[in-house]
Order: C-alpha cells, then sequence, then structure tokens
C-alpha cells in the first residue's frame, strides 16, 4: 500500500492532519515513516489505526468498502499478532505482523487500559496450565509495563517471549509457573536489566482480577 493513499484515506475521517502525529500515534520514528513512503506501509498500521478509529482496515488498505467497522459503537478490534507467548521454554516470532483482529466490548476494553495499545497473543506450551492452555487466545496491554505485583504478563528474556506471573521486590524478579513441573525463574541485580515487559494479560477465556 502506497503511504500517500494509506494517509490521505486517514487524515480525511481522524483528526490526524501531520506525518508527525501518524508517527507518534503509531509509535513509531520519523525514519518508519520516510521508510514507508518507498517500501509501503505495514499492514499492522492499518490495523492499529482501523482499532484506535473504529476505521474498517479494508477501506484504510484499499479505499473500498464501508469507511467504518460495522457496530463500532459496541465493538473493538484489536490486533492480533504473530508472536506467541510461550507458556514453557520460550519461542519469538515477529511480533509487529498482524494476521487477525479479535472482536472485543469496546467499554471493557477502555476500562481495562489503552486499546491502541493492546495486541492479542498465542500461547504456547503448558507451563501455565491450568490458568493458560496452549492454543489459548490472551489479551495484553502493552501500556502497562510497570509490574504490580503477582499478576500475569508476557515478557521477553534473551530472544524468548514467555508469559509468566510476576513477583518484584527490591533486587529481585521472580517468573512463576502455575504447572509445577516448571521451576520458578529468579533475577537478582543485573539480571533484572535483561528482562523486558512486553504487557500485563488482561485475558484469556477468563478476566485476570
Amino acid at each position: 500500500m502506497k503511504f500517500d493513499d494509506f494517509f490521505q484515506r486517514v487524515s480525511e475521517v481522524t483528526d490526524v492532519k501531520s506525518q508527525k502525529q501518524l508517527a507518534d500515534l503509531l509509535g513509531v520514528g520519523a525514519a518508519a515513516i520516510t521508510l514507508s513512503k518507498s517500501r509501503g506501509v505495514p499492514k499492522s498500521w492499518s490495523f492499529k489505526i482501523a482499532s484506535i478509529f473504529g476505521l474498517n482496515s479494508s477501506w484504510i488498505i484499499t479505499g473500498q468498502g464501508p469507511v467504518y467497522q460495522s457496530g463500532r459503537e459496541e465493538t473493538f478490534l484489536v490486533p492480533k499478532v504473530s508472536a506467541r507467548a510461550c507458556a514453557g521454554s520460550g519461542s519469538f516470532d515477529v511480533q509487529e505482523n498482524v494476521i487477525d483482529e479479535i472482536p472485543f466490548p469496546v467499554d471493557w476494553v477502555r476500562k481495562k487500559g489503552s486499546p491502541g495499545n493492546m495486541v492479542v497473543m498465542e500461547v504456547i506450551g503448558d507451563s501455565m496450565y491450568p490458568e493458560l492452555e496452549e492454543g489459548d487466545n490472551i489479551l495484553v496491554d502493552q501500556s502497562q509495563k510497570r509490574v504490580s505485583n503477582n499478576y500475569v504478563y508476557v515478557v521477553g528474556l534473551e530472544d524468548t517471549l514467555q508469559v509468566k506471573r510476576v513477583q518484584s521486590q527490591p533486587g529481585l524478579v521472580i517468573l512463576l509457573s502455575a504447572n509445577r513441573r516448571y521451576a520458578p525463574v529468579s533475577l537478582q541485580g543485573d539480571e533484572i536489566d535483561t528482562l523486558r515487559v512486553v504487557g500485563r494479560v488482561l485475558w484469556s477465556s477468563r478476566e485476570y482480577l
């Protein structure tokens, strides 16, 4: 998709009127905008813009069909990404690759966090069983990176993405599995700096309180 077509359609029906506003909304730098002008706009940008403004992602991409999502007043479409959160030893895929859109009640996601920063990921492995099973979809709010003790998060450790319950205290972070066959992972001192918090898990087939 050509950048000029993409930007024209977005600016036509939203308050995004400059490339800087677009970059800020997408959470990318000016270099990414420049690159998209020569390589084309990533599909993930269209899905994110569609989710934030209730637009039809197909219309953003092609310029055809209805401009807005059907039932947009009640439903918010969260992009599902190809990255998979491993409930086991860990697995890493390209996080930016959007493969689907999952509908959620718009009022619910607004109460839970920042809808524009939410993604859906698939769980693989069994270390979080019975809380999470392989094949479950989980809703992750990437704006919630500050760890609240004993909540479930998707975390990046070295080259892996994992879903774990996190316990934190000064100088110590413990990653806990629900399955007792998996030992806790303790990070201390400088080891804590290797941990990347992707976001908090808000939902799978149940709500996390």
